[in-house]
């Protein structure tokens, strides 16, 4: 089988790439810069130099492909245009040439999209992959965006979206933040009770290939999560328990950090680097459930999450300390 993926050199690409090559697959990884492979580096994979947002640059390469997955995309940006730049158009590019150069060979497009497309859960009902849209921040409405543009493709090839929630796991560098805060003696959480769904990488991952390989219909979507929710107390716990540490627990006030979001913006625009709480993240962080139901996944390609959040946590943080990360 030979696939293409991009978004390779990232956290949730590159796990993807690994699981594909253990399976005896071909891939072919579509990257910006050849010389700097990242967690590619001394696999045995065909780099394509090539980026989503440039058309031109991807002629040709999902050519012979049997699959695609699209994995690429933006989750911090300086500016909310950029979001929609690598998110919303980017999938367009990519899936116009899929259905115009796949043609033939192309089994299926699987774009790896995000519970934030579809937005928090009411009143704690879990989130149901049918369920109305209501992204609550530029990045949720980008990548809604690219799973409009994806799904407009769906009468000329097989499109199949899977919407991870938030995912953790070895070389993430978002959830490493809170792995780093509890190291350092500090567990934070909120006054009212908030719920999460979450997924281990190798979960994850496990869960796109059930899609791709699933008996699945032109369309359809699905949630990839751990069967039950954590609050942000459990997840606390869980990270300091594998980190071996006994922080003291802290209650975040949104409203302060909301001025810390609107300060963090001010430095990112003289940086030029993305911050890691702006208000789009307080956008979504004020809404108190991101909770998915998982039993489309379940009951149809019999996917099941192998990993809690106490083993999974301790993977990754023995991930982090065996990099000198912790």
């Amino acid at each position: 089988m030979r696939a293409l993926v991009t978004g390779g050199t990232g956290f949730i690409g590159s796990h993807l790439v690994e699981a594909l090559l253990k399976r005896g697959d071909h891939v072919r990884c579509l990257v910006r810069d050849p010389d700097r492979p990242k967690w590619l580096k001394g696999l045995d994979v065909e780099l394509v130099r090539g980026d989503c947002a440039d058309r031109d640059s991807l002629r040709g390469v999902t050519e012979g492909m049997d699959y695609v997955f699209h994995a690429a995309g933006l989750t911090k940006a300086v500016r909310p245009e950029e979001y929609y730049t690598a998110n919303g158009d980017g999938t367009r590019n990519i899936a116009e040439a899929a259905a115009r150069d796949g043609a033939g060979t192309l089994r299926k497009f699987v774009l790896v999209s995000s519970q934030a497309a579809m937005g928090p859960s009411r009143k704690g009902e879990p989130r149901q992959e049918d369920d109305p849209p209501e992204p609550v921040s530029d990045y949720g409405k980008s990548k809604l965006a690219a799973e409009t543009y994806a799904l407009g493709y769906r009468d000329r090839m097989d499109v199949v979206i899977v919407r991870p929630t938030s995912v953790y796991g070895p070389r993430d560098t978002d959830i490493f933040t809170f792995f780093k805060m509890v190291k350092s003696g500090i567990r934070t959480t909120f006054k009212d009770e908030r719920q999460v769904s979450l997924c281990y990488v190798d979960d994850l991952v496990d869960g796109i290939l059930a899609v791709a390989f699933g008996d699945t219909r032109s369309g359809e979507a699905f949630f990839i999560a751990e069967a039950r929710p954590y609050t942000w107390d459990e997840i606390g716990l869980a990270f300091a328990e594998a980190v071996g540490t006994k922080p003291v627990r802290v209650v975040l006030p949104v409203p302060l950090m909301a001025v810390v979001a609107v300060i963090s913006e001010a430095v990112s625009a003289f940086t030029g680097r993305p911050a890691l709480l702006n208000r789009q993240k307080i956008a979504e962080i004020r809404q108190r459930y991101w909770v998915v139901d998982v039993t489309r996944a379940n009951e149809r390609l019999g996917f099941n999450a192998v990993h809690g959040i106490a083993d999974g946590a301790k993977i990754t943080a023995d991930w982090y300390k065996g990099q000198s990360w912790l």
